[in-house]
């Protein structure tokens, strides 16, 4: 299933006819799945990812224009850490994700870097930080956030999956930064 957006929700010009491949990667259970079917499908969604889910986002701009990004979410289960480097191949852009009610998952992004860098070394990223709904929960601040994302050359988004906060700008992001990616490289 995919969602329809408009090239104004993106913030800029669309190439024609192009498809773009977006890995979403981090531990298990930070809401990767639930950030996807947020932003593509525009409904929160809960269920486990096993190996990898792939979601589509058709977008128009005017005229005959359409892009698709294509969302690659990767378990953050152990028992998929032989396979997952597999599904990197081609990506454009990777968005790193991590729970800010459990640090463990923030502490675990320079592996997740690590993983991705040896089949992407040059391949945009941005970091998102979910679930900032859950304040009273909260181990991980957004300073911490911002100086992982400094350390990664990324761009860091405070989300909230089930509220559906910052997730269509975090995304937007994404897309911009596999649309430069992926341009830049013809």
């Amino acid at each position: 299933m995919c969602g329809i957006m408009s090239a104004e929700d993106i913030l800029f010009e669309m190439p024609h006819f192009s498809q773009y491949k977006i890995v979403v990667a981090g531990d298990a259970l930070v809401g990767k799945t639930q950030l996807v079917s947020v932003f593509t499908k525009r409904d929160f969604e809960h269920k486990p990812t096993a190996g990898a889910d792939i979601s589509f986002l058709k977008l128009r701009g005017s005229g005959d224009q359409t892009t698709t990004a294509i969302f690659w979410d990767l378990s953050g289960q152990p028992a998929f850490d032989k396979v997952r480097p597999l599904f990197y191949e081609g990506a454009h852009a990777i968005i790193y994700t991590f729970d800010v009610t459990r640090k463990n998952t923030v502490l675990s992004l320079p592996s997740w870097v690590k993983e991705a860098k040896k089949i992407l070394p040059d391949s945009p990223a941005i970091l998102i930080g979910n679930k900032i709904d859950l304040e009273n929960e909260r181990e991980v601040t957004d300073d911490i956030g911002l100086k992982f994302a400094d350390k990664m050359n990324a761009s860091y988004f405070p989300t909230s999956a089930i509220k559906n906060i910052g997730v269509g700008t975090a995304f937007a992001s994404a897309i911009r930064r596999a649309v430069y990616f992926r341009d830049s490289q013809k």
